[in-house]
C-alpha cells in the first residue's frame, strides 16, 4: 500500500520529503521500484506550453516535453500555481539512473501518464524519508528552480 504524501505543500518540503522513498512503476509485465536519491523543487518561472502541467493539482504527474524527454515531475502546492517537484536521480539495484527523462525511459513512462494523479495502478511512491540532515541542497541557474535535494555523502544501495 503506497504511503499517503501531502503534495499540497511547497515544492521545497515535497522535495526534500520525497529523498529517500522509493519511486514504485507497475506495469502488466511487473514492479520495478528504485530509491530516490535526487529531487529538484520548482515555482514561478515564466508560463511556456512546456510548463503547464505545473498548474495542475498537487500529486499529478507532469512529464514535462524537453529535448525529445519527457521529464518526470509531480505537482505540488495548489492547483493552477506553478509548482512542481522533479525526480532527478533514482537508484535500482545497482544501477543508479540520472536525469529525469531517463527515469522516465528507464520505467516505461509515456505521455497518457500525465494529468494522472500517483496511484498504485501505474506510478506510486513508498517508504521513509531520509534524516533531514543527510539531505545537500544545491542551487540551481534556472529561473524558477528553487534548488535540488539529494542525499549527502556516499550512496550505497
Amino acid at each position: 500500500m503506497a504511503q499517503k504524501i501531502d503534495f499540497a505543500r511547497t515544492a521545497t518540503s515535497v522535495a526534500k520529503d520525497l529523498v529517500g522513498k522509493m519511486l514504485v512503476r507497475k506495469t502488466p509485465t511487473g514492479i520495478t521500484a528504485g530509491k530516490i536519491l535526487q529531487t529538484g523543487a520548482y515555482e514561478g518561472g515564466r508560463e511556456t506550453n512546456s510548463r503547464l502541467g505545473m498548474n495542475y493539482s498537487p500529486g499529478t504527474i507532469f512529464l514535462m516535453p524537453f529535448r525529445g524527454f519527457r521529464l518526470l515531475n509531480i505537482a505540488t502546492d495548489k492547483e493552477r500555481f506553478p509548482s512542481c517537484v522533479e525526480i532527478r536521480e533514482v537508484a535500482y539495484h545497482d544501477k543508479r539512473i540520472k536525469g529525469s527523462g531517463a527515469i522516465s525511459n528507464y520505467l516505461d513512462i509515456h505521455q497518457e501518464l500525465d494529468g494522472l494523479p500517483l496511484h498504485e495502478n501505474w506510478l506510486y511512491i513508498l517508504g521513509e524519508s531520509v534524516n533531514k540532515n543527510k539531505i545537500i541542497c544545491e542551487e540551481s541557474s534556472a529561473e524558477n528552480c528553487l534548488g535540488y535535494f539529494s542525499l549527502g555523502g556516499k550512496w550505497n544501495g
